[in-house]
């Protein structure tokens, strides 16, 4: 019930959007309601919709999202109307709930490798039915969103997830016997729902089919830092629940719920830290970036690093492997950081996994540069307010080696001699080999399929961990080579590898990021702000299947 409550109010600003947006326009231009007056109505109606208090009022939280949102939007390309594509709008978004939150949203992400044209809900279940689909995928696709439209479908996308948080908080009233309506929580039962709540989050079980005595119990055997997460979480509770309140009602509790996993992702980034500290220590060269795969086999098997044992298939499908030397692979630290396989199954629609060191360094060139394209000599001086790699030398003045700037003059030669585009694989392979620690390096689409191990071992039919009997082989293949190692693999000076190819893809390849603003008649800004309306009401229809766990969504057919 509250589930099908949380969509209708959802479809009714939806409707609110579409009608006042649409009224904003005349049906040949002339005002039936100045544009600021329907930004207004809708803020008034998204506030009706999240609920006056909840999580803060509604206009602060649309300005903390277009500032969020604001470094990317304003460098990314825009097309002859200033705005940015629904690939361009899938890439900002995913950035916006990667960074924030380590969340990494289903149909956000790029397919195979590339960011397509196609709107976002296409990755959706495909659940869009033919006249969406037409619209978004004809002429009023390319009018695009601007900043305000995009920061409210990101909170459309908030919005969905509170949603789906309050339902499992329910489940977990009903397996403690508590009424929802009724029951007034002290601080300690509360805390009790919460830890309930985070268990089963962490798991990616349902918590209607365990009792809470089971649920708690497996939760300490396999999760090592539990205390520490506990300990997070009363943090947490204490900071939305303030001065520790006795008497918390199910809509409070619901809000520490929500509170509790739009910061775990920043707080678990701790281990994900931990984990590159020990990567670090196995490095096979100082600031390669790189670990022999017998010596990180080595780790799992007598250094007590247990999660260090996928096999080498399911580490070259999720592209954390360097085979430039076919007969001595390593494992690239953040390929394999930021993979599926240190993802938490957290939510039916999102996973939260570290988050990517490398988007914050891109956002601060963003900021510096303000475009998507810039020459080699603009780069270069924008990298000097950058913090060094965490490879440079500790109290060295680090900057770019001769090698990194000549093979950035390559890349812009590439492009015509003129301009470097920040959004392309060129790019993103030479921030791999300025920052080879934490910027992933970029494969060309199609060469890597990364999935979790269990998706991995279901569609494959192949195990995600080694034997101890492939890992032994490894290893002993790995000290065979360990003497010829030292003096082969010299890559050019300044390049942690030898993994190099001008092979180009850009993120948007259709963009026009240098193209004047122009004015767009009436009737197809109108139509700009349907085809948003369009691609919102159809990602939240999709919605409806995962705003209830995944365990309840595939037993309903889909209407």
């Amino acid at each position: 019930m509250h589930t099908k409550m949380q969509t209708t109010r959802v479809m009714v600003f939806i409707a609110t959007l579409v009608f006042t947006r649409a009224a904003a326009w005349g049906s040949r231009g002339s005002f039936l309601a100045r544009p600021g007056e329907a930004d207004q109505m809708i803020l008034v109606e998204l506030e009706k919709l999240l609920g006056i208090g909840h999580r803060g009022a509604t206009q602060p939280r649309m300005e903390r999202l277009m500032e969020l949102l604001g470094p990317t939007f304003s460098a990314l390309p825009k097309n002859e109307h200033g705005s940015v594509g629904t690939a361009a709008a899938r890439y900002a978004l995913n950035r916006l709930f990667v960074q924030e939150h380590g969340w990494f949203v289903n149909g956000l992400q790029a397919a195979n490798g590339t960011w397509s044209e196609d709107a976002p809900m296409d990755a959706m279940g495909g659940r869009v039915d033919d006249r969406a689909r037409r619209l978004l995928e004809g002429p009023l696709a390319a009018e695009g969103f601007d900043l305000r439209e995009l920061a409210l479908f990101a909170a459309a996308i908030e919005n969905a997830i509170h949603g789906e948080t309050a339902s499992v908080v329910r489940d977990i009233y009903q397996m403690l016997g508590k009424s929802i309506e009724d029951a007034l929580l002290s601080f300690n039962e509360t805390a009790s729902v919460i830890d309930a709540y985070m268990a089963s989050y962490i798991m990616g079980t349902n918590p209607a089919d365990m009792t809470h005595d089971a649920l708690m119990s497996e939760i300490e055997e396999s999760h090592p830092t539990w205390e520490e997460t506990q300990l997070f979480l009363r943090e947490v509770q204490r900071e939305v629940l303030h001065q520790n309140e006795d008497s918390v009602s199910f809509d409070r509790v619901a809000a520490v719920a929500e509170e509790a996993a739009a910061r775990f992702g920043q707080w678990q980034s701790g281990e994900c830290m931990a984990m590159k500290v020990q990567l670090v220590q196995m490095e096979d060269k100082p600031g390669s970036g790189r670990v022999r795969l017998g010596d990180f086999y080595h780790g799992a098997l007598h250094g007590g690093k247990w999660q260090f044992s996928e096999t080498a298939e399911y580490l070259r499908q999720l592209g954390s492997l360097d085979e430039t030397d076919a007969s001595a692979p390593r494992v690239i630290i953040p390929n394999y950081i930021n993979s599926p396989s240190n993802c938490l199954a957290s939510s039916s629609f999102y996973a939260v996994c570290c988050i990517d060191e490398c988007g914050e360094l891109l956002q601060r060139l963003e900021r510096s540069i303000g475009s998507s394209h810039a020459s080699h000599l603009e780069i270069i001086a924008a990298f000097k307010s950058l913090p060094p790699p965490s490879s440079a030398i500790p109290g060295d003045d680090w900057k770019l080696s001769d090698g990194l700037v000549r093979r950035l003059e390559e890349v812009a030669t590439f492009h015509g001699g003129a301009f470097v585009p920040l959004y392309g694989r060129l790019f993103a392979q030479w921030l791999h080999h300025a920052y080879p620690r934490e910027c992933p390096f970029p494969h060309l689409s199609g060469t890597t399929q990364p999935r979790r191990p269990d998706d991995y071992e279901l569609q494959t039919e192949q195990e995600s961990t080694a034997s101890e009997e492939e890992m032994m082989r490894h290893m002993e293949e790995a000290r065979a080579r360990r003497s010829k190692d030292l003096d082969d693999n010299n890559p050019e000076d300044g390049l942690c590898s030898s993994m190099w190819t001008m092979q180009e893809e850009l993120v948007l390849p259709q963009a026009h990021p240098r193209a004047k603003r122009m004015k767009a008649s009436t009737l197809r800004s109108a139509f700009r702000i349907v085809a948003m309306v369009v691609a919102v009401s159809s990602l939240l229809l999709a919605l409806q299947t995962v705003f209830r766990p995944a365990w309840i969504a595939q037993k309903e057919e889909w209407i």
